[in-house]
């Protein structure tokens, strides 16, 4: 996973900067870190260009699992604890994938546990699937992305139609992604 979200990283800074001779950039707020911020990036309209940062401390997962009473997928785990970073976003065909992001210095723990809830909170008697973020489909922005604890299935869910769509892999999403949007 971690080298599957560096390989997605590279190719975003690089059609970032071929195309607008930049980092990508975001909106600012005062919660991003400045280590993940590209010094003196600030523009007029308030957006800064930032970069990820790779994660370097241990997560031990055990009592959070324990509290769960689950085992998290390794790979879900390597997707929180292999980079901080502020945006993940691209398009797999026609449908446009926004993963929430991992912003420096959260607690990980935490950060999990609240995607876990709002999983278990849509599907209650399902298998345990994480909420990652939100997608457009077709034009139709009311989509959540869940990840399957069991087999990392990425799955976009329209809560309200009961319309579910898989896309694979979490890995194989990741690394199919475009960058250029």
């Amino acid at each position: 996973m971690k080298n599957i979200l560096e390989h997605f990283f590279n190719r975003q800074r690089d059609y970032w900067q071929s195309k607008y001779g930049i980092y990508p950039k975001l909106p600012y707020n005062n919660a991003m870190n400045e280590c993940m911020i590209i010094p003196n990036s600030m523009s007029d309209s308030g957006y800064i260009q930032w970069k990820p940062v790779l994660q370097e401390e241990r997560v031990d997962y055990s009592e959070l699992e324990t509290r769960l009473n689950i085992k998290i997928n390794p790979k879900i785990k390597q997707y929180f604890t292999s980079y901080w970073f502020l945006s993940l976003i691209g398009k797999l065909g026609e449908t446009t994938l926004d993963f929430l992001c991992v912003p420096y210095g959260v607690n990980i723990l935490n950060l999990v546990e609240e995607h876990y809830n709002l999983g278990k909170r849509n599907f209650p008697d399902e298998n345990v699937c994480f909420e990652f973020g939100f997608a457009d489909i077709d034009g139709d922005d009311s989509y959540l992305i869940y990840v399957d604890n069991e087999t990392t299935i990425v799955k976009c869910v329209q809560i309200e139609d009961n319309v579910s769509i898989e896309l694979g892999v979490l890995e194989d999403v990741i690394s199919k992604m475009d960058v250029g949007i």
